[in-house]
């Protein structure tokens, strides 16, 4: 999609409150040429980031996000440093606002290391566009992985049920374990009335405590071209600051 495109739709997107508070959360770093004062404590890191093992090779890595820079995930191993490459990205809302959720594999290229820790760095995309006061580089401190125990289980869509020609019904398994937040993520087409185009948005739409299905609306105008038609659903869900896997998400997809 081209920028000024994308740019449209987030900011439409950002107008109906769809991703709330997602961008901008990260701290400003001091400047990298400036020190700390004599006797002054460490600054706190830019990049607020936690982590935790999915399994022997995923990883997982919750952070703030400022939407000024591109993130990287590196783990650090007795033999040094090493970017991981992304398996999987996506914003989610926690009950505190949007996070940058990553899932990294340690794993790559016939490794089998453990990291001892991940750390994010962030690069400032447009260095040009911005005085030369803002950092070019921003870091979160060593995260140290929680155990894999902590990635919540997300239950399954059993079914998507058609109860008449524009609504369906999704039935999911009962979550287990108390998770903080349930969510049922709905891909559905989506106007954006700057530009003027039909295309397809994720939706996290949270569902209450032992829900089980939801009715949900079609778009079915004439206009939405056929590579955006398509509507997709899946489950989310959030505990202790976790998220479950984002590797194992399988939407279930119907044409209106």
């Amino acid at each position: 999609m081209p920028s000024r495109i994308a740019t449209a739709v987030a900011t439409c997107a950002l107008s109906l409150g769809v991703l709330a508070s997602g961008a901008g959360t990260a701290i400003a770093a001091s400047s990298p040429a400036a020190g700390p004062a004599a006797g002054a404590t460490s600054p706190r890191p830019a990049i607020d980031a936690r982590a935790a093992a999915v399994d022997g090779c995923s990883y997982q890595v919750v952070r703030t996000d400022d939407s000024r820079y591109v993130h990287s995930v590196s783990g650090v191993f007795a033999g040094g440093v090493r970017e991981l490459p992304v398996q999987k990205e996506d914003f989610v809302r926690f009950s505190d606002g949007w996070r940058v959720v990553t899932q990294v594999d340690a794993c790559a290229g016939g490794r089998t290391q453990a990291p001892t820790a991940l750390r994010v760095t962030g690069r400032l995309d447009n260095p040009d566009g911005y005085d030369s006061s803002v950092p070019r580089t921003i870091r979160s401190g060593d995260a140290k992985p929680a155990a894999s125990s902590v990635i919540p289980k997300a239950p399954a869509v059993t079914s998507v049920d058609r109860l008449d020609a524009g609504t369906v019904r999704v039935n999911w398994k009962p979550a287990q374990g108390s998770p903080d937040l349930v969510a049922l993520m709905e891909t559905k087409p989506f106007y954006s009335s700057e530009v003027g185009i039909w295309h397809p948005y994720t939706f996290q739409r949270d569902v209450p405590g032992g829900a089980t299905s939801a009715d949900r609306k079609l778009e079915r105008h004439p206009d939405i071209p056929a590579s955006a038609r398509a509507h997709s659903y899946w489950m989310r869900v959030v505990k202790g600051g976790f998220v479950s896997d984002l590797r194992t998400e399988k939407p279930v997809t119907i044409e209106p």
